[in-house]
This record gives C-alpha cells, sequence and structure tokens, in this order.
C-alpha cells in the first residue's frame, strides 16, 4: 500500500495526567478538538469511560510495581490521502487492537484530517495479562511495522 506510516510517538507519558491527555487526544476531546473529525473511538481492556480507563491502566501499572518511566505508547497509522473507506479503516482499527495488543489496554481513535485519515492508538505500557513491558528493539519495531502494512494490505484487498 502506497504511504501508509506507521509511527511511534517518542513520549514517554510519565504521569497519569499525561496519560490522560494523550487518551483525550485520541478521542478528538484533547488540543485537537476543533482541528479534527473524530470517525470512531473505542477502547479495549478496561471501561469505555476516559477518566476511569485511565485510573484503571494506573492500576495495573502499581499493581505490577511498573508505575515509572514510560507509562504509555502512541502509535499512529497514517493512510494514503485517497483512502477514505470507513469501514476499511473501522476493521483496520479494530484488528490492529484484537490481534496486535490483546494483552495490552488500548485506546484508539480513526481522525480524519485535511490531510489524511488516520489511527491513534493510546497502549497501556504494561500488559495487564502478565504485567510485562512492553519493549520492542529497533529491528522488532520494524518487523511490527512490516507486520502490521501485511495487515492493513491484506483488509484493504478484500
Amino acid at each position: 500500500m502506497e504511504k501508509l506510516v506507521i509511527k511511534m510517538k517518542n513520549s514517554h507519558y510519565k504521569s497519569p495526567v499525561r496519560m490522560k491527555n494523550l487518551v483525550k487526544y485520541v478521542a478528538a476531546q484533547g488540543k485537537n478538538k476543533d482541528r479534527e473529525k473524530l470517525l470512531y473511538f473505542k477502547i479495549r481492556g478496561t471501561s469505555s469511560k476516559i477518566n476511569k480507563a485511565v485510573k484503571q491502566m494506573v492500576c495495573i501499572q502499581e499493581m505490577y510495581g511498573k508505575d515509572y518511566e514510560r507509562r504509555m505508547y502512541h502509535l499512529i497509522v497514517s493512510f494514503p490521502k485517497d483512502m477514505h473507506d470507513k469501514s476499511v479503516i473501522i476493521k483496520c482499527a479494530d484488528e490492529i487492537s484484537d490481534y496486535i495488543f490483546k494483552d495490552y489496554q488500548v485506546a484508539y481513535g480513526i481522525h480524519m484530517s485535511k490531510e489524511n485519515w488516520h489511527i491513534h492508538f493510546a497502549i497501556n505500557a504494561v500488559s495487564y495479562r502478565t504485567g510485562k513491558k512492553w519493549h520492542q528493539s529497533k529491528k522488532e519495531f520494524q518487523e511490527f511495522k512490516d507486520n502490521l502494512k501485511d495487515m492493513i494490505e491484506s483488509i484493504c484487498s478484500e
């Protein structure tokens, strides 16, 4: 797929306030409220209410003693400018969440901007099933991105 971009923001989201701000941003209720239209928003693995979801994510981190340093990841999947198929993009968001982040609490939203449609994922860095933090080397992250691209291309070609 041409011009599909997958990137991870390099912020560490070290406090519950920063975590909440990210989830609000993903839900288009943060500083982007008036700049981007939200097509779809979902939280998986926790409450569907933002404040409660963040509290539950923090509880998981505290329960496993991992409430420090990077507490959340911000992944962005940007589609080509001409890709505006709502059902395909929603399916991509759901499948990425269900498959890739099945052990992690995640909030995700599809934003429709003038430039392109894209999905923001706010992922708890600590697995609620195992208590392990999600870490990837550069090589592992490249493999992760390649797998995501393959998954999205497969969905788009259905």
